[in-house]
């Protein structure tokens, strides 16, 4: 219980789901946490259970996809604790628009009948609707791995755990969006962990694959059961069946793994 012991951590998305299982995980194992989100409440909220369980957390809203707000939060890390020794990117969105989300639900279902057509969400996505999505998954895991790299590289010594997904790796139709940031976090952590390894900086990624998660909580459920019964394991995952796997990664246990994609997402993909 106390892999993390006396380093301090920076987990973005850190107020629901993936993020703040991470966050709760880590102070679990002994580190200090800065809860980071654009859902400021949220993210006090969870600082809150974490000091209620003995641990140390502090809530910090920003937008990861606001350079000047990441760099802001790197600083405030700092002055508060002197230093950053784990950073886990975490924050991201996953949801189509409102009229893109319509126009798939009316048209997957033709698709998975036999219908011969294009579920044409691509074509109809605006410019506006790609660059958020890579605005925060990509630049933001840019932004906030560049400060924290520019703390890391002063001492020789940090862990960088980039959350990518099972659509960087195979793809997710009416996503491509999603899929190409995610793909980008997933060339993006194999670069830098070449390029930060000789000093002392291991980085890797995870790329889950169906979890249960506020994010996935409006998919259809016709498209849930689809990708159960797609996955061998027969079920979706949980967000603290992740954690597990970010603790392991942040902690001395995996000392000798960087630049990998570890991809719990229960047989899907293989």
């Amino acid at each position: 219980m106390d892999r993390l012991r006396g380093r301090v951590a920076v987990v973005t998305g850190g107020a629901s789901g993936i993020g703040r299982a991470i966050a709760e995980r880590f102070a679990g194992e002994g580190a200090r946490v800065a809860v980071v989100d654009l859902n400021g409440e949220g993210a006090e909220q969870v600082a809150r259970t974490i000091a209620a369980g003995g641990g140390t957390a502090r809530a910090h809203r920003t937008d990861v996809a606001d350079s000047a707000e990441v760099e802001a939060l790197f600083t405030r890390v700092t002055a508060d604790w002197g230093t950053v020794d784990v950073l886990s990117n975490n924050a991201g969105i996953g949801q189509l628009s409102p009229a893109l989300q319509s126009h798939l639900l009316s048209v997957a279902g033709e698709v998975i009948a036999g219908a011969r057509r294009s579920l044409g969400v691509t074509s109809r996505m605006d410019d506006a609707e790609w660059r958020r999505m890579v605005e925060i998954h990509l630049f933001g895991t840019f932004y906030c791995t560049r400060a924290a790299l520019r703390i890391m590289e002063q001492k020789n010594s940090g862990v960088i755990v980039n959350m990518a997904s099972v659509a960087g790796l195979a793809g997710i139709p009416g996503l491509a969006h999603y899929g190409a940031a995610k793909a980008g976090i997933i060339g993006f952590t194999k670069s830098v962990a070449m390029e930060a390894g000789s000093g002392n900086i291991r980085v890797n990624a995870i790329a889950p694959g169906f979890i249960d998660t506020p994010m996935t909580a409006d998919i259809p459920p016709f498209l849930r059961q689809m990708t159960t019964l797609r996955t061998p394991l027969g079920r979706v995952g949980t967000a603290d069946e992740i954690a597990a796997v970010a603790v392991f990664l942040a902690s001395d246990e995996a000392s000798f793994v960087t630049g990998q994609v570890v991809s719990p997402n229960g047989g899907l993909h293989t």
